[in-house]
């Protein structure tokens, strides 16, 4: 397993577990930052099993944010909203949305 996958893998496993305090879950938020300055490096598998990761913590935003806020107020987040992993009130109450959008990494010919 490589060095992104075990962290990808610590990051999924917390994305959903609120049985830790939410000090470890602020710790989690942090890791995804240290996964996102290393994304240009990851492997198709790596970025869709954090795909599939970021999509459970987003799923679950109302329960983590919850959890989260006894230590920590996302209002005072400054991190860029790329990483909205550190904006869950804005997810919470529907400033920011998600939706898939492909993206193209081939110009092969259609017809291919």
């Amino acid at each position: 397993m490589s060095k992104h996958m075990a962290n990808i893998e610590i990051y999924g496993n917390c994305v959903d577990d609120l049985d830790v305090s939410p000090f470890e879950s602020v710790d989690m938020l942090h890791r995804r930052s240290k996964i996102d300055l290393v994304a240009h490096e990851l492997t198709y598998e790596e970025r869709m099993k954090l795909l599939s990761y970021d999509m459970q913590l987003i799923k679950n935003a109302k329960l983590m944010y919850n959890h989260i806020t006894e230590i920590y107020d996302f209002t005072l987040s400054d991190e860029p909203l790329r990483q909205w992993w550190w904006h869950m009130d804005k997810i919470v109450n529907g400033e920011i949305a998600f939706n898939l959008c492909p993206v193209v990494v081939s110009h092969r010919n259609v017809d291919e």
